[in-house]
């Protein structure tokens, strides 16, 4: 594993196939310096040592940055990603990391804590990140439509859960959640009655992570509704 942490996130986005400029990195950066400042004082990301609100760097980048932007190349191959919403963004995840390495995207980060609402939009002012606007709500008070629906550690899959976010997309739309285990999202799909034949499961490698990740894509106009 590279030695210092500018150093991982390059390797990381090699090993991703994601291309980057000086710009970009200077983003990420920024991102994660205001993440630990933050963090100390309101636990937003609750990894590492929880009384104190501590999270080692490598930490924020491994599981939660290069985590994040293991979808990049899933949400890039989608031909209708103009408006992409992150739904209970939190801290940022997935939708900062993505929205730096996708800037022809425009993301809206759903968050209804008011405290990780005003850490987001520091972070848009501070990094500069014009393809980022960042919405305090609950996604049953949404009322505009997305290409596509990203969410990460928000909720197990249900289907009154997907019938909330499909609620949201737009007539072709999709879903992409981050998942772990594929034994864990058959169980998910088990007990919320729902019909694999009708999700994608899309197996994807974390740099510097031996755990098994996966997306699960559901399509608007699944017949799992």
């Amino acid at each position: 594993m590279p030695e210092s942490p500018s150093a991982e996130i390059r390797e990381g986005l090699v090993q991703l196939n994601i291309p980057f400029s000086p710009e970009q990195l200077v983003k990420v950066r920024i991102f994660l310096e205001e993440l630990e400042r933050w963090n100390r004082r309101y636990g937003l990301v609750a990894r590492g040592d929880r009384a104190h609100h501590r999270i080692d760097r490598e930490q924020l980048i491994v599981r939660h940055v290069l985590d994040s932007l293991a979808a990049w190349r899933t949400v890039r191959s989608f031909a209708q990603r103009r408006q992409i919403a992150d739904v209970g963004s939190g801290a940022g995840f997935p939708g900062i990391p993505l929205a730096v390495f996708l800037p022809d995207s425009r993301f809206t980060l759903l968050e209804p804590s008011a405290k990780k609402v005003a850490f987001l939009r520091n972070v848009v002012i501070l990094a500069n990140l014009e393809n980022v606007e960042v919405v305090e709500t609950r996604l049953e008070e949404v009322r505009r439509r997305f290409d596509l629906v990203v969410f990460r550690a928000f909720s197990p899959l249900s289907r009154r859960l997907l019938a909330d976010l499909r609620r949201v997309l737009e007539p072709n739309g999709a879903i992409i959640a981050y998942k772990g285990k594929r034994s864990r999202i058959m169980e998910e799909l088990e007990a919320a009655i729902l019909d694999p034949k009708t999700i994608d499961i899309v197996a994807v490698q974390v740099p510097f992570l031996a755990e098994e990740r996966h997306l699960v894509i559901v399509p608007r106009a699944s017949s799992a509704s």
